[in-house]
């Protein structure tokens, strides 16, 4: 079922919007002076390698160079029989199938006559691979280059919004699936809102549960038949395509919880849709928590992809440093109040 999933498909992500992808990585490249940029990707990092190929790596790890000019090479440990697969499913790169990617990243390094090159989190490369690089092409300077990268990320173009869009439309339905009268644990819950989101083309379903918002608001993964309180909260991580979003619900068992739950829901949708660029989000939530009557702000937190994770934290009530969201940019908020003396949560992608 995956594999069908995995396969390309032009008009949601067309090969000229990939092509100009990798333009805007080399002017970021060549305002640093940088003859090449390395990322690494394997099952958990894969974000910036889909983001410039539109390929995801699921068994595997990589190393994609996108040097000065002429096509990126992406060389995997994968074995040459998924070749033509990669391929199908990658169609700016070369393909490189070896044992040491590294090595060959390196030879090809050495060849172009290379001197600084940037690469994406430099500190979580594997030191096998940063070896391989350096032993084949011992005259590169290897710097990091997350702050570029970073940079080309902050807004979003038009394929990429319809794919996020699509994935959290995956995630709403999938979590619309819940009963709260019939839903009795956490474990057969979750795997509900999990089988949903795959049954209508998720490529990745990640379902936690807060299992009783009375004792506790932290997300767990959950598999077993831990009981659900009265107030409950789940959280679907959906990818489509190799776009991520997170989607989080609370949910009461009782009518007049219910209603308070309703009435939280429907501030948030408001708010997440109303999210102004370029100004903080933080005093933006603040400013219109008051429309909410009886419920009080107690923590908030932003994620966007801007390097190889999906998504990660770039802003929140505690470190509130960068938290704008620049104009035609994306980002996860999640919130959390208290409402009716309980915890509420709820997460959703705003765009601005």
């Amino acid at each position: 079922m995956r594999r069908g999933l995995m396969r390309r498909d032009e008009s949601e992500l067309p090969q000229g919007v990939l092509m100009e992808r990798i333009a805007g990585l080399r002017a970021v490249m060549s305002r640093g002076g940088l003859d090449g940029f390395i990322f690494y990707t394997n099952l958990v990092q894969p974000s910036a390698v889909t983001y410039l190929t539109g390929f995801t790596p699921y068994w595997s790890d990589g190393l994609l160079l996108v040097p000065r000019s002429g096509a990126p090479v992406f060389a995997t440990a994968l074995s040459k029989r998924v070749a033509n697969w990669i391929s199908s499913t990658n169609p700016v790169s070369e393909i490189v199938n070896t044992p040491r990617p590294g090595d060959a990243v390196g030879r090809r390094l050495a060849a172009d006559g290379c001197r600084r090159v940037g690469v994406l989190e430099l500190d979580r490369l594997p030191g096998g691979l940063y070896d391989e690089i350096a032993g084949a092409a011992p005259a590169v300077e290897l710097i990091d280059g997350s702050a570029g990268f970073a940079s080309l990320r902050q807004r979003i173009d038009g394929a990429e919004r319809r794919l996020i869009a699509h994935a959290d439309a995956l995630a709403v339905a999938a979590l619309a699936q819940v009963d709260p009268d019939r839903a009795a644990n956490a474990g057969a819950v979750a795997g509900l809102v999990e089988m949903q989101a795959r049954l209508q083309g998720a490529e990745e379903a990640y379902i936690a549960a807060a299992p009783n918002l009375a004792a506790e608001a932290r997300m767990i993964r959950v598999s077993g038949a831990l009981p659900l309180a009265d107030r409950f909260a789940l959280r679907a991580s959906i990818a489509y395509k190799g776009s991520w979003v997170r989607r989080t619900r609370t949910f009461a068992k009782h009518a007049a919880g219910r209603q308070a739950v309703a009435h939280a829901d429907a501030w948030f949708e408001k708010m997440v849709h109303a999210i102004a660029a370029d100004q903080s989000v933080g005093a933006q939530i603040a400013g219109r928590i008051n429309e909410l009557p009886g419920a009080t702000l107690t923590g908030w937190m932003a994620e966007r992809s801007i390097g190889s994770y999906p998504l990660q934290a770039v802003a929140s009530a505690r470190a509130p440093d960068r938290d704008r969201i620049p104009a035609g940019g994306f980002m996860v908020l999640t919130i959390e109040l208290i409402l009716d003396g309980l915890p509420w949560l709820g997460a959703a992608p705003a765009f601005a």
